[in-house]
């Protein structure tokens, strides 16, 4: 069984692994929250920013692959452009999370890290794979 899922989970292209590596590590955080003085809202922020995350990395896929199909000047403004509305966003999110007291704002960071933290895990992995496979 877990081989079969393994074989399926190569077949992924490399944005889908990294999405889903971003949500278990965003899990994977939310298992200190029993550590921060209000556990739920140290979740909560983790949640949130791992959503946003996830959410920011697939708007950047989406910006791309829309550029690649347009004039060379046209696609550098359309990605200079996404690339300035998600950081608005971005800093929306982290307001967002500061003045919510429902939200711990260094949950919230720790989510905004975790696809950060995914393409690292990715990274080790294909490297470790390509390692093996040349032994």
């Amino acid at each position: 069984m877990i081989m079969k899922t393994i074989q399926i989970f190569d077949k992924l292209s490399l944005e889908t692994k990294i999405i889903i590596y971003g949500g278990l590590v965003s899990l994977g955080l939310m298992l200190f929250s029993f550590l921060a003085e209000d556990p739920l809202a140290f979740a909560l922020g983790v949640l949130f920013g791992g959503a946003y995350s996830i959410l920011n990395f697939r708007l950047m896929q989406l910006t791309f692959d829309k550029a690649m199909k347009m004039p060379s000047a046209r696609a550098q403004k359309y990605v200079q452009t996404r690339y300035f509305l998600r950081y608005l966003i971005t800093g929306v999110v982290i307001y967002v999370a500061i003045i919510n007291p429902w939200v711990n704002i260094i949950g919230v960071l720790l989510g905004l890290v975790a696809v950060k933290i995914s393409v690292l895990i990715n990274t080790t992995v294909s490297k470790k794979n390509v390692l093996i496979n040349e032994a």
